[in-house]
């Protein structure tokens, strides 16, 4: 019969303690790479053109001025980041288009990624932008009746001072101006549900859109811009 002496006996209870602690910690190291993985931010300038008169009212909770809402939405990150994959610079638009008020739901959506971004740039901004959990627009997924698509095309946003603009290679483009205010001071909106960043009132100046099986074109009609959109995932 073999004999352990006291103190081989707590080197064994030892290891097995130590091998069960970390045995423990390892899932949790796992989630929390998993975690690390999925977390993004993004930041940088905003701008939207829809059909509504000036200023829009759907912003704070009221119905659209003609009964429906279509709207081009336009994001350029300054700084971005989804786990170890940058986006900085990159341009995102998303289309929406809602047939009456729009708390009634049914909206019609897609979104369009600049096709400057690398595959793990396209499915870091796919996962980000979009509907889906984890998303910055989850919480309206349930307003949605249709993702009609998500498409990689060249994109352009400029803003100079009031004049912003953004266009989407052979589908649509928006240009909006500010409205002035008192003093001839830009009018700044702040504090709305709807957003989570201040936001300047505007004019389109022309915004016009044809995909999938929408088409309009606009002129002297609601927008907004800012200078600090900000979405994260935490």
């Amino acid at each position: 019969m073999t004999k352990f002496s006291r103190r081989h006996l707590l080197d064994i209870a030892g290891s097995f303690t130590a091998a069960s602690i970390l045995s423990a910690l390892r899932p949790v190291r796992v989630a929390q790479a998993a975690e690390e993985k999925s977390a993004w931010n993004v930041k940088g300038r905003f701008m939207e053109s829809c059909n509504c008169e000036a200023m829009c009212p759907c912003v704070v909770g009221n119905a659209p001025t003609v009964g429906m809402c279509t709207v081009l939405l336009g994001y350029h990150i300054e700084t971005g980041r989804k786990g170890d994959v940058t986006l900085d610079g990159l341009n995102v638009v998303r289309m929406n288009f809602s047939p009456s008020h729009m708390t009634k739901g049914n909206w019609r959506g897609a979104f369009y990624i600049d096709e400057r971004a690398n595959p793990a740039q396209r499915e870091a901004l796919s996962a980000i932008f979009s509907f889906k959990p984890g998303g910055a627009f989850a919480a309206q997924a349930g307003m949605v009746a249709e993702v009609l698509g998500v498409k990689f095309v060249p994109i352009t946003f400029e803003s100079k001072g009031r004049q912003w603009k953004l266009a989407i290679a052979g589908i649509g483009d928006a240009d909006i101006a500010a409205i002035e205010g008192r003093d001839g001071k830009e009018i700044s909106v702040e504090n709305l549900r709807a957003y989570g960043f201040p936001i300047v009132a505007a004019k389109s100046t022309h915004t016009a859109y044809k995909d999938f099986d929408l088409q309009w074109e606009i002129s002297g009609k609601s927008g907004f811009y800012s200078t600090s959109f900000a979405f994260s995932s935490a």
